[in-house]
C-alpha cells in the first residue's frame, strides 16, 4: 500500500521503500514494508531479531551464531527477454519458486510444533516470526519478586527529550528498516513499544494481573489491524507510568483522547476499562487528581457486568442480561475481566480512604468472586464457582482457602476492609440520625454527664468493624505471613500488611499501628529492592505513620517529655527519609513528603 507523505518512512532520513521481492525471505514472510537503510546482508531486522532471540532464549535452547537471512538471486543487470525465455520456461521457474515457498512453509510448521528441534536455523526463523518470540522476559521474573530488582537506569536517558521526538511516529535512536505501514498514529516505534511493555511487566506490581502476560506480549507481533492486537489507548497508557514527564504526559493525553473515541463507538470496552485503570495509576503516581478517572473506570465496568457474576442479576424483567458485551471465550479472558474490575475497585478504595468524598460504587452492588491464584491465572485453569469465595459474604475476608488464595487475593480483601472503614466514617452521622441501632453508641448514665458526646467506639457497628480488623491481621495463612520470605519482596503482601495497620482509632492503637508500619519500612529498607516500584498506596500508608509520629511528637514537646521527644523525632525522620527516597521515582511521595 503506498504511504502518505510525512509518514513513518519520512523519519528515516530519505529512505526508500524496497521494491517487491528485494527484501529477504524472512522479512517478506512477515509481510512488512522494508526500507533500504544500509543494504546489509543479513539485514538489520534479522540481526536485531536474532539478537533478541539469543538474549532471551529459554534454558537449554541453542541458537546459531548468525541469523538466517536469505535473498533471491537477482542478476546485477537487466537483460531483455531472449527468444529462449519462452512461456514454458517462465512457468517452470514459477513452479520451482512455488515448491521453494512450500518447503519454507513446511519448515515453519515443523519448527512451531512441540517436538521441533530448537537448535536448527529453520526453527530460529520460525521463532523470530511467531507471536511467542516477543516473550523476552523470562517467565520466572515476576514483578516485585526479586529482592535485588531495580528499574533500569538507562531507560530514562533513552526517553529523555533530547533523544525522543514526539512529533514523529518513529524515534531518532531507533531507525528500523521494517515497520507496519498502518502503525497507529502517535504510538512510539514498535521496538520501543516492545521494550516498554517488557519493562511494564517486569516492574509494575499489578501488570501481570491486569493483563495475561504471555498472551499480551504475543499479541504485539500481530498486525495493528488484527482483532487481537492491543488497542492504541492501552499501549499509550502503558507508555505513561514511571517515565520522563514530557513523554509520559503526552502518552497519557493520547490514551485519554483515544479511549473516549472507542467508548463513543462502543468498541473494545474491556480494554477501555483497562486503559482507565492504567491512567489512574499514572495520575496517582504523579500526584494528579484521579477522582474522575477512577470513577469512570468503575462506571464503565458496570454495564459490562464486571461487578457481578451469575446467578446474581437484577429482578427487572426488561433486563435479561447484566452485560452489554459477549461472554468471555476462555477462562483466561474471564479472569482478566475480573482482575480488571478488582484493580479498578482497589484504586477507588485506596484513593477514597484519604478523601471525604463518597466512593464510586457501593459494596452492596458488587457480587463478584475473589481472584484466583497467579498460577491458575497464567495457566488458564478454570476454578468452579462452587469452591470460590464471594465478596458479599463478609466472613470470606477472614477465611483463606489455600488452593485459591495468594497474596493478590489478600490484597483485594484488604481494600475491602478499607471500604468498610470508609463507609462507616462517611455514613455514621446519617445512620445514627436515622436511628439505626447499629450506629447508636451505648450510653452509660452512671458515668456520662449531661452534654457529653457519646463515644462512637461503643456503637455495635464500630465494635464489629474493629473486631473484623483485628481478626484479619491474625488470619493470614502460614505461607503468607512474611512479605520478605526467601529474600524476596512480595509487593501485594507488603501492601496488605500496611493496609491492616491504617484503620485504628484510639491513641494507643494508632501509635502501635504506626510503629508496626515503621517496622515494615525498616524491613523494606534492609533489602536491595527499589522502593519506587512498590504499590502507590504504600507511600500513603507511610505518610499516615509519619503524620501519627508528628502529632505525638507535638504532644510530647508540650509535655516536655525528653525521652519520648527523641524517640518520636527519630521515627519521624526515618519515615521522611523513606518518603524522600521513594519520591525519586514516585512524585506522589514528594507531595506527601513536602
Amino acid at each position: 500500500m503506498p504511504k502518505a507523505p510525512g509518514s513513518v518512512g519520512s523519519g528515516t532520513g530519505g529512505a526508500t521503500v524496497l521494491k517487491r521481492n528485494q527484501a529477504c525471505h524472512q522479512c517478506r514472510r512477515r509481510k512488512l514494508v522494508s526500507f533500504n537503510i544500509d543494504a546489509r546482508r543479513p539485514c538489520s531486522t534479522c540481526v536485531r531479531s536474532h539478537k533478541h532471540a539469543r538474549d532471551h532464549a529459554q534454558p537449554g535452547v541453542n541458537l546459531p551464531e548468525r541469523p538466517e537471512c536469505t535473498f533471491d538471486e537477482v542478476a546485477t543487470t537487466e537483460t531483455p527477454s531472449t527468444p529462449s525465455d519462452s512461456p514454458k520456461n517462465r512457468f517452470e521457474r514459477l513452479e520451482t519458486r512455488i515448491k521453494e515457498l512450500e518447503a519454507l512453509l513446511s519448515q515453519k510448521e515443523q519448527a512451531t510444533s512441540p517436538d521441533a528441534n530448537p537448535s536448527s536455523s529453520s526453527t530460529l526463523s520460525s521463532i523470530q516470526n511467531s507471536p511467542a518470540s516477543i516473550q523476552s522476559v523470562p517467565s520466572n521474573s515476576r514483578p516485585g519478586s526479586a529482592s535485588t530488582m531495580n528499574f533500569p537506569s538507562d531507560l530514562e536517558s533513552l526517553l529523555s527529550p533530547s533523544n525522543l521526538d514526539m512529533n514523529a511516529q518513529t524515534t531518532p535512536f531507533l531507525l528500523a528498516d521494517v515497520i507496519w505501514s498502518h502503525w497507529p498514529v502517535n504510538l512510539p516505534h514498535p521496538e520501543l513499544i516492545r521494550h516498554l511493555v517488557d519493562m511494564f511487566f517486569l516492574f509494575h506490581p499489578h501488570a501481570s494481573r491486569l493483563f495475561h502476560r504471555a498472551n499480551f506480549i504475543a499479541s504485539l507481533s500481530y498486525p495493528p489491524d488484527h482483532p487481537d492486537f492491543p488497542v492504541a489507548p492501552v499501549l499509550h497508557a502503558i507508555c505513561a507510568p514511571d517515565l520522563p514527564d514530557t513523554f509520559a504526559e503526552q502518552q497519557a493525553s493520547h490514551a485519554k483522547e483515544t479511549v473516549e473515541k472507542y467508548l463513543n463507538r462502543g468498541q473494545h470496552l474491556v480494554q477501555c476499562v483497562q486503559t482507565y485503570v492504567l491512567l489512574t495509576w499514572y495520575y496517582w503516581c504523579h500526584s494528579k487528581s484521579l477522582f474522575t478517572c477512577s470513577g469512570q473506570s468503575l462506571r464503565v465496568a458496570i454495564p459490562l457486568g464486571l461487578n457481578i457474576c451469575p446467578p446474581f442479576r437484577s429482578l427487572l424483567g426488561s433486563s435479561p442480561t447484566m452485560s452489554i458485551i459477549s461472554p468471555p471465550r476462555t477462562p483466561i479472558e474471564d479472569e482478566i475481566r475480573r482482575n480488571t474490575f478488582w484493580l479498578a475497585y482497589a484504586v477507588d478504595r485506596q484513593h477514597g480512604s484519604g478523601t471525604g468524598w463518597a466512593l464510586s460504587l457501593d459494596d452492596d452492588d458488587i457480587a463478584q468472586v475473589f481472584p484466583v491464584t497467579m498460577e491458575q491465572f497464567e495457566l488458564g485453569i478454570p476454578v468452579n464457582y462452587n469452591v470460590r469465595q464471594w465478596c458479599h459474604v463478609r466472613e470470606a475476608v477472614l477465611f483463606h482457602p489455600p488452593d485459591i488464595t495468594d497474596s493478590f487475593t489478600l490484597y483485594i480483601k484488604s481494600t475491602m476492609l478499607l471500604s468498610f472503614v470508609k463507609n462507616f466514617n462517611h455514613r455514621y452521622r446519617i445512620k445514627s440520625n436515622l436511628g439505626d441501632a447499629r450506629f447508636l453508641p451505648a450510653r452509660n448514665f452512671a458515668t456520662q454527664v449531661y452534654g457529653d458526646q457519646p463515644d462512637i467506639r461503643s456503637s455495635p457497628a464500630f465494635l464489629e468493624l474493629d473486631q473484623l480488623l483485628m481478626s484479619f491481621r491474625s488470619s493470614f495463612p502460614g505461607n503468607l505471613k512474611d512479605p520478605f520470605r526467601n529474600g524476596q519482596v512480595d509487593t501485594h503482601l507488603y501492601t496488605t500488611f500496611l493496609t491492616a495497620h491504617v484503620n485504628c482509632t484510639s491513641a494507643a492503637k494508632i501509635l502501635e499501628s504506626a510503629r508496626a508500619i515503621l517496622e515494615l519500612i525498616y524491613a523494606m529498607w534492609s533489602t536491595n529492592y527499589d522502593i519506587g516500584l512498590l504499590d502507590y498506596f504504600c507511600s500513603f500508608c507511610w505518610y499516615l505513620a509519619g503524620q501519627c509520629f508528628g502529632r505525638f511528637l507535638h504532644v510530647a514537646q508540650e509535655a516536655a517529655c525528653v525521652q519520648q521527644i527523641d524517640t518520636l523525632r527519630a521515627e519521624l525522620d526515618f519515615v521522611r527519609m523513606a518518603l524522600s527516597k521513594m519520591a525519586e521515582r514516585v512524585p506522589l511521595s514528594c507531595t506527601l513528603f513536602g
